[in-house]
């Protein structure tokens, strides 16, 4: 796992324990639809991963990624752009 893979995962997870503090690395695996997360979540998790990555990104891209992989490819290849 690369560096910036490495600060999105742990942004993400942190993310995640806000809702529930048991989710470990793990459940990042998971379908967006079974972690309790909701569009407002979603915005503030992609706020969060531009600040971490000094990027700019298109919420009406990410608000349709059912797994939070797709996260990490979008912000990864944003982030490889800089």
């Amino acid at each position: 796992m690369s560096d910036i893979e490495s600060r999105i995962a742990d942004t993400m997870l942190a993310k995640l324990r806000e809702r529930d503090p048991s989710l470990g690395p793990d459940d990042l695996a998971r379908p967006v639809g079974e972690l309790d997360l909701d569009s407002l979540d979603l915005v503030e998790l992609h706020q969060q991963l531009e600040r971490e990555l000094q990027v700019k990104g298109d919420l009406k891209e990410t608000a349709g990624f059912a797994f939070l992989d797709e996260f990490t490819a979008y912000f990864v290849k944003l982030a490889n752009r800089g």
